[in-house]
């Protein structure tokens, strides 16, 4: 199996059902008989590459004596082992209609047949468990599969957390590395325990109720953190500084420790003496310990009775092997070379800022537009290094076009200063600076920063190894940091920074701290610039950041100085929202209720709320007849939505009995009304847009599925202008929009007001493509003009498959999206090639030119027809017959003494 994994058929469960209704259950659903677009279609999931699926193929192989999958032409992979079941819609009929839940359980009971073979209720993860998605497996294999993937365990009653545990496994890796299972040392969790004056939740009367009090606060300061020593940061990952590991019921943040070094300063020799002291390892010498972790991050034990013991480290090691999957690690920021950091509209509605303020949060971000705007210099060096994409990114937002367009039109930026006066990249610069100022109407604002992954006392795990941190105290001080400190070597020592997880939800979730990085324990921890530590000894840091632990979990963190200023002066206004709900078992839960139950996923209503309420109470700020037991009571009231909002997250591994989000929405909903902030305006235009997209039209004749590729296209044309409808339907109805005074609010009107219009050129001569090249020797053949037409003919049959291709991207599930993405490079490269292999003389590329020029002078969609040059734009003939540009272009280089101010670093052009 391929690490980029492999296809799988990704089917409604009502569309299953119909199938199973007419042609009864010992047949099921039946798939094509031909494999041709309408079979392939249906394969529209990816089974990600994961140490189950490599599992997966060893078992299918051997048990059902087959291969585990099979190619099509262009050589991608499909299987048929597992089969994706999604629960959108229910079933209707006059007979007997089926609703979600009852879908579910018949399914989750009889599971299906396909093409003669029975599939059954298999795993899901908990991404796929919030969209209502589950994976059925082959039955012949689902027996193996189930004992390799539980370790002899057994479900206790709490089903969320089993189900969640089991499926670690099933996690998408970017590789793997080998832990010897006897290098690892297993040392006690520890909590520290104190108290502080919050705003707690609990559960009273069936209802959330916020109140001010002193709770205790218990931390438990290693939560899904490891130390691995540096020797295993190898090959792909040696530059890295921290890997998230899964194995079967293992789920661990591991950071880049010095650990052999630290055994070896301690004068630590004797394993005995680690045994001695309540820790557990398999290794017989001290020098094959490469990885310290704790019980929470093996959920293994969790099922043991006797907790962390050296018997129970043993059943776990005979079930698992030492090979360990990375799901990810440490990265830089894809803005300015990792130097900056984005913000998000939550973040910026919880900062106290008024009008002035807002106009200087975004001045950097208004004069970085202008410049790109009218330098051709740093619109290339905007594509290059500001925003540069990563290729995970690409597939996000291709849908939107601009990322594909700029790839088309930065080709010709290199090669000739004078296509910035073409009208395909005058279209395109205002493009690009209208995406720009929507950014900001978003919220996103670039700071100086980063987003760092948590590493919480790790300086206190070393020093329990050699017996200078006592896990037996509850009331230990923090060693390495003090109270409202952090270290992270972004930035140096002393700076004020300013820090906020997501989701955030409200002020009380701000972080202020100060970076200290002097220790001299630092040392021996290699965590590069975008890991920050973090103290939970004594500080309340992780319900500040909204429940987070430090198994991957990360953070905004800036040392703006205007934004340090001005949440620091804010620091103590807002208490911290704890909660106070104890996570429980559900008593006689079912499988299918509750992943019916997780499905039924409110955390961007719960988000959105929040930052309407959050507007609310600082327009009550400005409000001198508002008393502050009335802002108390608004303040309470979000801070039940920032609890919520973690208990929505968390459902899918643990239960929550007595907490009914719906039912709490409701309720403050109602009480806070329906009018929304001005700045929600924006969102919910692009709400709309989004559910449109994903809206499916469940009557037969609408759908794709078993069609094949020409009634497809049809059926995808029809889908789209229903859509509309859909579309036009959903901004008549409108909603009611008040100004605010909140920080978001003043936000988005300055975003609003930036406009490059006026002094704009009313009358401008554009420059051709054509103008750019040297015109070759004119051929007096009729087979040039023949030529032309064909090449011509062959770019637009590409381009109407692409659009099919760009119309499926607005259909499919998000999930979905990656094998239309896929479909898309896949043709760019082949039509690239054809049209490379028809194009071998100048004048007939001198004739296209011709041509496409007269579409791209003529009004409507076909001035902008940037498709048009697709085909040519690397090929070498158009290469060669570019005429050398006139002005120098210029390399954009960051220099103190330059000339030009970009977010507060001077940059200087260099030849």
């Amino acid at each position: 199996m391929n690490e980029r994994g492999v296809r799988i058929i990704s089917l409604e469960a009502n569309k299953i059902y119909e199938q199973i209704e007419k042609n009864g259950e010992e047949i099921g659903y039946q798939l094509p008989e031909k494999k041709d677009y309408a079979y392939y279609h249906l394969f529209k999931n990816i089974l990600d590459y994961s140490l189950d699926a490599i599992e997966l193929e060893e078992a299918y192989k051997r048990i059902c004596r087959k291969r585990f999958s099979f190619t099509d032409d262009k050589q991608k992979e499909y299987t048929l082992a597992v089969i994706n079941v999604k629960f959108n819609y229910t079933y209707s009929s006059l007979t007997n209609p089926k609703d979600l839940r009852e879908l579910r359980e018949y399914f989750y009971d009889k599971g299906f047949y396909l093409d003669g073979v029975h599939y059954v209720r298999y795993k899901r993860s908990s991404g796929s468990s919030r969209q209502g998605k589950c994976l059925f497996i082959d039955e012949r294999v689902y027996h193996h599969m189930s004992k390799w993937g539980e370790c002899g365990l057994k479900n206790t009653g709490d089903i969320a957390s089993w189900e969640s545990y089991k499926a670690l496994s099933l996690s998408s890796i970017k590789g793997t590395v080998q832990i010897p299972l006897n290098g690892i040392l297993f040392i006690p969790d520890y909590q520290s325990e104190f108290e502080e004056n919050v705003i707690s939740v609990n559960v009273k009367d069936g209802n959330l109720v916020a109140e001010n009090e002193t709770a205790k606060i218990k931390n438990d300061i290693w939560d899904g953190e490891s130390l691995l020593d540096e020797s295993v940061f190898s090959g792909d990952f040696a530059e890295k500084h921290m890997l998230l590991l899964r194995n079967k019921f293992f789920k661990s943040c591991a950071f880049k420790t010095k650990l052999q070094k630290w055994f070896e300063d301690k004068s630590i020799t004797s394993v005995d003496e680690l045994k001695s002291r309540g820790f557990v390892t398999m290794a017989t010498d001290i020098r094959q310990i490469v990885m310290v972790t704790t019980p929470n991050s093996m959920k293994f034990l969790k099922f043991m009775r006797g907790g962390l013991t050296e018997e129970n480290v043993r059943a776990w090691s005979e079930k698992i092997d030492d090979t360990f999957g990375v799901v990810k690690y440490d990265k830089r920021t894809k803005f300015f070379g990792g130097r900056m950091v984005q913000t998000s509209y939550q973040f910026l509605n919880t900062l106290a800022l008024n009008e002035v303020q807002a106009q200087q949060i975004l001045q950097n971000s208004n004069e970085y537009i202008k410049l790109i705007r009218k330098d051709y210099d740093f619109m290339r060096y905007h594509f290059t290094d500001a925003y540069k994409r990563e290729a995970e990114d690409e597939k996000d937002e291709i849908a939107d076009g601009l990322a594909e367009r700029s790839d088309v039109i930065f080709r010709l930026m290199n090669v000739n200063y004078a296509f910035k006066d073409t009208k395909l990249y005058y279209n395109f610069r205002n493009e690009v600076v209208e995406n720009q100022k929507n950014r900001l109407k978003e919220g996103h604002v670039l700071l100086s920063g980063t987003n760092a992954t948590l590493f919480g006392n790790g300086p206190e795990m070393l020093l329990a190894l050699s017996s200078e941190f006592d896990l037996k105290n509850p009331l230990n001080s923090s060693v390495a940091l003090g109270m409202g400190e952090v270290a992270c070597a972004r930035f140096s020592r002393g700076k004020r920074l300013v820090c906020a997880r997501s989701p955030h939800i409200t002020m009380g979730n701000l972080y202020c701290a100060v970076n200290n990085t002097e220790h001299e324990l630092w040392k021996y921890f290699d965590l590069g610039e975008n890991i920050v530590c973090v103290n939970a000894i004594g500080e309340n840091i992780q319900q500040r950041l909204n429940g987070c632990d430090y198994d991957s979990d990360s953070m905004l963190v800036t040392d703006d100085p205007f934004v340090a200023d001005v949440v620091f002066r804010q620091s103590g206004r807002f208490k911290v929202p704890v909660c106070g709900i104890a996570s429980t078992k559900k008593d006689g839960q079912t499988l299918a209720g509750l992943d019916y139950e997780t499905s039924e996923n409110k955390i961007g209503e719960i988000v959105n709320l929040s930052q309407k309420i959050n507007s609310i109470l600082w327009d009550k700020e400005k409000d001198s007849d508002t008393t502050q037991e009335e802002k108390d009571e608004i303040y309470r009231d979000i801070c039940i939505l920032a609890v919520l909002s973690g208990i929505e997250i968390d459902k899918a591994k643990r239960a929550f009995a007595n907490v009914r989000a719906g039912a709490e929405l409701k309720r403050l909903t109602t009480k806070y009304g329906t009018i929304r902030p001005s700045f929600f305006e924006f969102f919910d235009s692009q709400e709309i847009e989004r559910r449109v997209r994903s809206v499916k039209l469940d009557e037969d004749e609408k759908q794709c599925d078993g069609l094949t590729k020409e009634e497809a296209e049809k059926r995808q044309k029809e889908l789209l202008k229903e859509k509309r409808k859909i579309r036009r339907a959903e901004l008549k109805k409108g909603k009611k929009y008040q100004f605010f005074h909140s920080p978001m609010e003043y936000v988005y009107q300055e975003a609003k007001k930036i406009d490059f219009r006026k002094g704009k050129q009313k009358q401008v001569t554009y420059l051709s493509i054509i103008d750019m090249i040297n015109e070759p020797p004119r051929v007096k053949s009729s087979t040039v003009y023949a030529q032309r037409d064909a090449v011509l003919s062959r770019c637009e049959e590409y381009k109407d498959k692409l659009s099919f291709l760009y119309r499926e991207l607005n259909i499919v599930d998000e999930d979905e999206q990656e094998t239309v993405y896929e479909e898309i490079l896949d043709l760019k490269k082949e039509r690239n090639e054809v049209v490379a292999s028809m194009l071998t003389e100048e004048y007939v590329l001198y004739l296209i030119l011709k041509e496409c020029e007269k579409f791209m002078q003529g009004d409507g969609d076909q001035k902008e027809n940037w498709r048009l040059y697709a085909p040519i734009l690397s090929n070498e003939l158009f290469v060669r017959m570019l005429k050398a540009s006139k002005e120098k272009l210029f390399h954009i280089k960051e220099n103190p003494d330059g000339e030009f101010c970009v977010y507060g670093k001077n940059y200087a052009k260099i030849k």
